[in-house]
């Protein structure tokens, strides 16, 4: 009965020390969580620990893109690291995060980020024993190619304020205020084109008999809120001026432009 017992122990050691020397643990994962259009490259990484797995464990380092249904990246050592999918094309396979054989190849290098990119990225280390992920969402957003707020005069009472801005991702939000208050009459409108990118306009028509001072200062706000940006213009509105008057006024005006982005660098 002893020899029997001392077998069982043995044998669990031995299974014990084979789990241990094929655990691997996932210590964090980092996804930039925004990134600006026109950006060279970012790097999503995949930290795990590896002291205790040996090289025979069976390895295999994934990257998910919206889901378990979309793998975009799989690496098993020794092999080459494979882009599917989405990323395909888009990664520097040559890039190396790490001179440690099972480490080597565990981040992605995505070279000039699109805005089709934006979405959840899971990482997932496995051996043959245990599985261990972690999800980080990236958003790659667009500021635009132009944004205008300007002034349009048909009538000698009345006035369109106009303001319009092109190719911005996400959804933007766009407000026309007066005395930091939004004009109720304002009429917006948002068009997506085929490239998943949006156009923002917004009209407002403001009387004369609404504007009790000389001059009146207008502001036209921009927000993509995801993107924790904003970026206002203004333009100065001279009541009761004919059209021709009114045109000559408005080419001396100094327009103002201010942005906030809490991400830029």
């Amino acid at each position: 009965m002893c020899l029997v017992l001392l077998h069982v122990r043995s044998s669990d050691a031995g299974e014990n020390y084979l789990q241990n020397r094929q655990q691997v643990e996932l210590q964090d994962s980092e996804v930039p969580s925004l990134v600006e259009l026109g950006t060279k490259s970012v790097v999503l990484d995949c930290e795990f620990s590896v002291e205790a797995v040996s090289p025979g464990a069976g390895l295999v380092m994934k990257w998910f893109f919206n889901g378990s249904a979309n793998l975009v990246y799989q690496w098993i050592p020794p092999l080459a690291p494979q882009v599917i999918g989405l990323l395909k094309g888009k990664v520097d396979l040559n890039f190396r995060i790490s001179e440690e054989p099972l480490q080597a190849y565990r981040a992605i290098k995505i070279l000039k980020p699109t805005t089709d990119l934006s979405g959840n990225y899971t990482c997932v280390v496995s051996t043959f024993l245990k599985e261990d992920r972690q999800t980080r969402s990236m958003l790659v957003y667009s500021v635009g190619k132009s944004f205008h707020f300007y002034q349009e005069k048909k009538y000698v009472f009345l006035v369109t304020l106009i303001c319009i801005a092109e190719d911005l991702y996400p959804k933007p939000e766009i407000t026309i205020l007066s005395k930091g208050k939004p004009l109720k009459q304002a009429v917006t409108e948002i068009r997506m084109d085929s490239w998943g990118f949006y156009t923002v306009e917004s009209k407002a028509v403001v009387h004369d008999d609404d504007v009790s001072t000389p001059w009146e200062e207008f502001m036209c706000l921009l927000n993509l809120t995801p993107a924790n940006y904003t970026l206002n213009k203004t333009t100065i509105y001279y009541p009761g001026l004919m059209p021709t008057a009114y045109i000559a006024a408005i080419e001396v005006e100094k327009p103002q432009e201010r942005h906030a982005n809490a991400n830029s660098k």
